[in-house]
């Protein structure tokens, strides 16, 4: 990695993310040419703790940060965590241009329009985009909400399982930020197009659409790993875990027409086909929108291409059938190739290439305080 790439901040930091089915903790170090993952540990939690976002139930959440803690031996009580679900939002708006203290009182009386639930249940904040040279007149911003009481609940876990928190991201920028800072070819000039960024976690997926250093659009579907699992379960008549093991072991997403064998691989692949038909609409959806409506058809700012990350990504055939049903380069992004991992920690991790997906968004939570 170049030197000088990077704005060295802390000197390690904490990246915790509460996923809907596991946790996944990491502890980034800056070192002079480069990041180095010093710390790594995944731990499962129990099934109804955590439900669109919300933590149901701390106590037990606060266990598992606790026994995550203890399996990758950190020590620091320091982290910086996200949120997510169908409750956080994040939508553009515009404005007549005027001074930051204006605009923070016209936000108070403009959110509700843009968000479902009371003004007042909210945790708002929104940051102004850089203006094009044709609209000097206007503002252009980005306004970021999450109720409050989904918020609350992962501060009552984090706070019983003794962690002091430094920030509260949103978790699809998490994303983008590991993905600007790690993969060399992550981000693109803004005439080059725009990418779409789509993290696959257990619960839902983040779709992120930037146009160089701007983000321009995002969204969170109700569809994940999770999903997929959920399907085979249902098809074959097993239980959940079962299916689990199944989508592991022998789930592919198939090409459209390829033929499969058996009739209990031909079911496993109908379960996870359909699922794999569900997101790809859900993305070509949001590429549509973005270049149709938030783009104003402008040639040259559509998107180019996307970059997968994310435990559900991660399955057979699955970046390759996106890219065929979209029509657009489509890859894994892979963040541990541009980070140094401590040896202590990889000889933990089973697969590295395997579970490097499933921790951008702690690389990314990371990242936060590790570099600017």
């Amino acid at each position: 990695m170049p030197s000088g790439l990077f704005s060295w901040r802390a000197k390690s930091f904490v990246g915790l993310d509460i996923g809907t089915s596991r946790i996944k903790m990491v502890e980034l170090a800056a070192r002079p040419d480069g990041v180095e993952l010093v710390r790594a540990a995944m731990e499962s939690i129990p099934a109804g703790a955590i439900v669109e976002g919300k933590i149901l139930d701390p106590v037990s959440m606060a266990d598992a940060i606790r026994r995550a803690m203890a399996a990758g031996k950190f020590r620091s009580r320091e982290v910086v965590a996200a949120v997510a679900g169908q409750g956080v939002v994040v939508r553009h708006a515009r404005f007549p241009r005027m001074p930051e203290e204006e605009l923070k009182d016209a936000m108070k009386w403009e959110a509700q329009k843009y968000i479902p639930y009371p003004v007042e249940e909210a945790m708002l904040d929104f940051t102004v985009l850089p203006a094009s040279s044709s609209d000097q007149q206007g503002m252009e911003v980005m306004l970021v909400a999450a109720p409050a009481e989904l918020v609350n609940s992962h501060l009552e876990a984090m706070e019983l399982a003794g962690l002091t928190v430094v920030a509260v991201d949103v978790q699809p920028f998490t994303m983008l930020r590991a993905l600007r800072q790690l993969s060399p070819s992550g981000t693109a000039d803004a005439e080059d197009g725009s990418v779409a960024y789509v993290d696959v976690g257990a619960g839902t997926t983040d779709i992120v659409i930037a146009n160089g250093e701007v983000v321009r659009f995002t969204r969170i579907v109700p569809i994940g790993g999770a999903t997929f699992t959920k399907a085979i379960a249902d098809r074959l008549g097993v239980g959940f875990d079962v299916a689990e093991r199944l989508k592991i072991e022998r789930g592919q997403v198939h090409r459209r027409g390829e033929d499969v064998h058996g009739s209990e691989e031909r079911a496993l692949a109908e379960a996870i086909g359909e699922v794999a038909e569900a997101a790809v609409l859900d993305i070509r959806r949001s590429i549509d929108y973005h270049d149709l409506q938030l783009s104003g058809g402008a040639e040259g700012v559509e998107v180019k291409r996307v970059i997968l990350s994310g435990g559900g990504a991660v399955l057979r055939g699955f970046a390759e059938y996106i890219g065929e049903e979209l029509g657009l380069p489509t890859e894994m992004f892979e963040p541990l190739s541009n980070i140094t991992v401590n040896p202590r920690v990889a000889s933990k991790l089973e697969d590295v290439g395997a579970v490097g997906p499933m921790l951008v968004v702690g690389i990314g939570l990371a990242l936060r305080e590790v570099v600017d």
